[in-house]
């Protein structure tokens, strides 16, 4: 409760930060056009929104967001409180998540309304995909504050993780195309694992190993908050 109190006091910033409103809800919709002239099929598109949902309006605001905090000296204030570590942050995610989230749903009702997709067969894979690269996306954020000094220098600290995922992990084209060598490394990558799981809601399709490198990637981002996360503001 006290990490949604938290979040609360967060989301009446995020709605007045146009940056965030457009990064979530405008830029998406931008780019569907492109997914659309890629594959025209239902899936795939609904997979491709999730996905960069999941970068856009889940990591890269979060990585502005926690900068902008630490630099305020609000995530200072709010840890000499009651208030846990793991509960600051999490409030401090929580708008984010939750427009994702709506975005998410809201993608994918369109979506089956205009192409006919059907419901996904295995939506226990859909569910796993979105709140593993939630947890995943949010840890990674965190731990990319710490190296970014100011909000503007997010624009520049967040481009790997995102150019990355973009390009690499099957998003914007299926990682069939690419030789296997290549697509066998590009697998490891921190959203393919969420976009297989996503797929694997509609069709059969192996799931174990992608559920492995889920895990290993919630494990690895949960270290790398713990040792680099900066509390104080980087002066």
């Amino acid at each position: 409760m006290r990490a949604v109190a938290v979040g609360q006091a967060e989301l009446k910033l995020f709605w007045r930060n146009r940056t965030a409103l457009f990064n979530s809800l405008l830029l998406p919709l931008l780019l569907a056009p492109v997914l659309y002239s890629v594959d025209a099929d239902g899936v795939p598109l609904v997979v491709g929104l999730i996905g960069f949902a999941l970068l856009m309006a889940v990591y890269y605001n979060l990585v502005t967001t926690f900068v902008a905090r630490r630099e305020e000296l609000v995530l200072k204030r709010l840890r000499v409180g009651e208030l846990t570590d793991p509960e600051i942050l999490a409030g401090a995610a929580l708008p984010s998540v939750v427009v994702a989230l709506g975005q998410m749903v809201l993608y994918t009702v369109v979506v089956g309304v205009i192409t006919g997709v059907s419901l996904p067969t295995r939506p226990w894979f859909l569910l796993l995909g979105v709140l593993g690269g939630i947890a995943v996306f949010v840890l990674l954020a965190a731990a990319s504050s710490a190296f970014t000094r100011t909000v503007e220098m997010a624009q520049v600290t967040s481009l790997p993780v995102l150019m990355a995922c973009m390009v690499g992990s099957g998003l914007i084209f299926p990682l069939s195309v690419l030789p296997e060598v290549l697509a066998s490394v590009l697998e490891y990558l921190p959203l393919t694992p969420v976009l297989e799981l996503l797929r694997a809601g509609w069709a059969d399709g192996p799931v174990l190993k992608p559920l492995i490198v889920l895990a290993v990637w919630i494990v690895l981002g949960t270290y790398a908050v713990q040792r680099w996360f900066r509390w104080d503001p980087r002066r």
